[in-house]
C-alpha cells in the first residue's frame, strides 16, 4: 500500500509529515491523507520529486514493485542544507565552495601523517 511506503520513507529519514510536505512543496494535509490511506495514488510528478529528493524509486513508490532505492538517498540534514543553499546569493555560495575545497585540502594534508 502507498500509505505504508510513505510511512517507511518518513521513518527511515526520521522526518515529520509537515517537514516532508514542506520539502516537497505539498500540503501537510495531503501527506496526512497519504499516510492514513485516504489517498491511494500519487502523480508521477510527485513520485519523481520524492525520487530526486529522497532516493526512492518512483516505480516502487507508485506500484510497490521494483527496487526500493533508485539512488543514494539524501539525509534530512543534506536536504535542509540544499534548501538553504538554493536561497543564498552567489557570493555566499562561492564562500561555501571555497570552504569545502579547503576541507579537502586539510584532509589530504593530514591523511598522510596518520
Amino acid at each position: 500500500m502507498l500509505s505504508e511506503r510513505i510511512k517507511l520513507i518518513l521513518s527511515e529519514h526520521n522526518i515529520k509529515q509537515v517537514d516532508f510536505a514542506e520539502t516537497l512543496g505539498i500540503s501537510a494535509n495531503y501527506v496526512n491523507q497519504l499516510v492514513n490511506g485516504k489517498k491511494v495514488n500519487i502523480s508521477e510528478t510527485l513520485a519523481k520529486l520524492i525520487e530526486e529528493t529522497y532516493g526512492y524509486s518512483s516505480q516502487w513508490l507508485m506500484t510497490g514493485t521494483g527496487e526500493k532505492n533508485s539512488t543514494p538517498s539524501l539525509t534530512a540534514v543534506k536536504v535542509e542544507f540544499l534548501k538553504r543553499v538554493q536561497k543564498m546569493p552567489e557570493d555566499e555560495i562561492i564562500a561555501l565552495l571555497a570552504f569545502a575545497n579547503s576541507l579537502e585540502s586539510v584532509k589530504k594534508s593530514f591523511s598522510g601523517s596518520v
